[in-house]
């Protein structure tokens, strides 16, 4: 079956598409142009103009002032990362093992592409649908990083493992020790469990070091994009002062 077109109304997200894909974007449908959000509209709409997007006027009804129409989503190959990062001496992708939450997602995608990671492995079955709710979490962001769909999560992090990559993976248990005492692995790929059930078992396993962030307070854990956020500028950080 033929992947459908995806309908995004986030502002944001359409204003990253237009400046870094807008060859994606098969048509912008404007509904008014008047309101607190009228200024940022017209450099939206113009920045558009340049771009070549067609752009059509829609009905008066419609709840959202202007909606993208995207091209069908576009996962990247996962080989191809592989290659491209066998010529780099420092790298870090991201594994979600089976994270469901379009919010989450998305916020992790944007996090992610702000902190400069390679890619994001996303496991086929039980996993989130990249849809409007996404778009607008990851602020268009889903259209600038990697997202490879993987039939078998774990067979992927062996085949890393295979070429260099150390498994990192999130996790509550008390032996895991704080993102700063990680030792500097210049190849990382950071697994991050579901929102419920935390990391699989089998993914469990593989992993060659775990991390915790510690909490003070009367909540057992973070909100998994929020671990993410915190982790990624980690490693960040440790890239700037070495």
């Amino acid at each position: 079956m033929k992947p459908k077109a995806i309908e995004i109304s986030s502002l944001s997200a359409i204003d990253h598409i237009l400046s870094k894909r807008p060859k994606r974007i098969k048509q912008l449908t404007l509904s008014d142009l008047s309101g607190i959000v009228a200024t940022r509209l017209r450099m939206i709409i113009e920045k558009a103009q340049r771009c070549g997007v067609p752009i059509r006027q829609g009905g008066p009804k419609s709840p959202d002032p202007l909606v993208a129409t995207m091209e069908a989503f576009e996962f990247s190959d996962a080989r191809t990362i592989e290659q491209d990062l066998d010529l780099v001496q420092s790298a870090l992708m991201v594994a979600l093992d089976h994270i469901q939450d379009p919010q989450n997602f998305g916020a992790i995608c944007r996090t992610a592409d702000a902190f400069g990671a390679s890619a994001i492995l996303l496991p086929k079955d039980r996993s989130v649908t990249i849809g409007p709710g996404v778009y607008s979490a990851s602020v268009g962001t889903v259209e600038t990083l990697p997202i490879c769909l993987v039939g078998n999560l774990g067979e992927k992090l062996r085949r890393l493992k295979e070429k260099g990559f150390w498994i990192v993976g999130t996790t509550l248990d008390s032996d895991a020790s704080p993102p700063w005492k990680m030792p500097t692995f210049e190849k990382i790929v950071l697994v991050l469990g579901a929102e419920l059930e935390g990391l699989s078992p089998l993914i469990d396993q593989l992993c060659d070091w775990k991390i915790t962030i510690p909490i003070n307070g009367t909540v057992q854990s973070l909100n998994v994009s929020h671990a993410a956020a915190i982790l990624l500028y980690e490693w960040t950080r440790r890239r700037l002062v070495t």
